[in-house]
């Protein structure tokens, strides 16, 4: 783009949006964009400010320098942008993974006295925007749950799942958002593809949000549609229903036989997650657990100090025996990490400990003394019950 310089800033700004829009690579363009665009952000109108960040977080093209720039900016021009404008700053910056306090910080501000104008989708990507960059804006969470409250119709499923999901990841307490979010989509549940499914079920778990009737729906809806979910669907709906302690019999035999016969395409933590939940629901699936001990053998050195953990846990709660899992690997493994693990995966080490070694008779594949007297005293310490 040799030419760049005879751009004015609404046509860099409208090529960028184009290419993005049209999800067709073009590095080197959005390079000469980004370098060209940097230096004159102040010559920008709002709407293109916005549109240029917007365009470079859905391309997934890195710019730090250009979004420093437009943070700068834009921060101070807040009142200029309209409701989509700041929804979709927040959402870029978010997106992109480009820190930037003082722009949320002014995003959070305006937004605030300004919900009434925002649209559900605006309303939702400002908050799973702030939700996402970790910026805490209470009083922008508390103003966007009494205004997505009282307009649950006109939301779009991704939108309510989106809500959900923000202020769960939040940890912002709204009860009375979360029970119309529950209510409204209890009724349209099959209007939700897979994802929404369970992102909307684990946000309220996440939250501690009971919410029966949902989950009853979710469930039935779910169960006929397994195929249709990818293997991190599966994961989370099955942690979503333990997590929640929502019976759910049918359910979860219905995601064992679905997964069983396709652990392959499992991330290791996917599988962790899985054994987790139907241990956590005291769901016996010999076959799943057979089929995730096998799989996961192979996994053993990606998997981090909490995934060992609970997957530990997970099949000592079980009571199923995996050797080809627990084996020296494991243990190698169990060792390499041994700095890493939290007083609550200590604790769960020791329960498997206790299973493994006691209740089982097995001493092959067992982490080194130190790990294990450390696994003990923080089972002591916590004074948690065996298993």
């Amino acid at each position: 783009m040799a030419r760049r310089r005879e751009f004015k800033p609404q046509e860099l700004a409208n090529t960028a949006w184009a290419f993005a829009t049209a999800g067709h690579a073009a590095p080197a363009l959005f390079d000469a964009i980004g370098t060209e665009s940097a230096g004159r952000v102040r010559e920008f109108v709002p709407q293109a400010l916005a549109n240029t960040a917007w365009a470079f977080a859905t391309a997934g093209h890195a710019a730090p320098a250009l979004f420093d720039a437009i943070g700068t900016e834009s921060a101070g021009r807040v009142g200029e942008l309209n409701p989509q404008n700041l929804a979709n700053t927040a959402w870029a910056f978010a997106t992109a993974g480009h820190a930037a306090p003082a722009l949320f910080d002014a995003i959070g501000r305006e937004s605030e006295g300004r919900v009434r104008e925002l649209n559900p989708q605006d309303l939702a990507n400002t908050a799973w925007a702030f939700a996402t960059a970790g910026h805490a804006a209470p009083a922008l969470f508390d103003a966007i749950g009494k205004e997505a409250a009282g307009r649950m119709d006109e939301f779009k499923p991704q939108e309510l799942t989106n809500t959900a999901w923000a202020f769960a990841k939040a940890g912002h307490a709204a009860p009375a958002l979360f029970d119309a979010i529950g209510k409204e989509c209890s009724g349209r549940v099959r209007e939700f593809n897979p994802q929404n499914l369970a992102n909307t079920a684990r946000a309220f778990a996440t939250a501690g949000h009971a919410a029966p009737a949902l989950f009853d729906a979710i469930g039935r809806e779910s169960a006929g549609r397994l195929r249709e979910f990818k293997p991190q669907n599966l994961s989370n709906t099955a942690w979503a229903f333990a997590t929640a302690g929502h019976a759910a019999s049918a359910l979860f035999d219905a995601i064992g036989m679905e997964s069983a016969g396709r652990m392959d395409e499992f991330k290791p933590q996917e599988l962790t997650n899985t054994a987790w939940a139907f241990a956590k629901a005291g769901h016996a699936a010999p076959a799943l657990f057979d089929a995730i001990g096998k799989e996961s053998a192979g996994w053993v050195q990606e998997l981090n100090a909490q995934d060992i953990a609970n997957t530990a846990w997970a099949f000592s709660k079980a009571g199923h025996a995996a050797p080809a899992l627990f084996n020296q690997h494991f243990a190698r493994r169990c060792d390499a990490l041994a700095d890493e693990f939290s007083v609550e995966a200590l604790t769960q080490l020791h329960q498997w400990h206790l299973w493994y070694a006691s209740e089982r008779a097995w001493s092959d594949g067992l982490p080194g003394a130190g790990l294990l007297a450390r696994c003990e005293a923080a089972f002591r310490a916590s004074k948690t019950k065996p298993l």
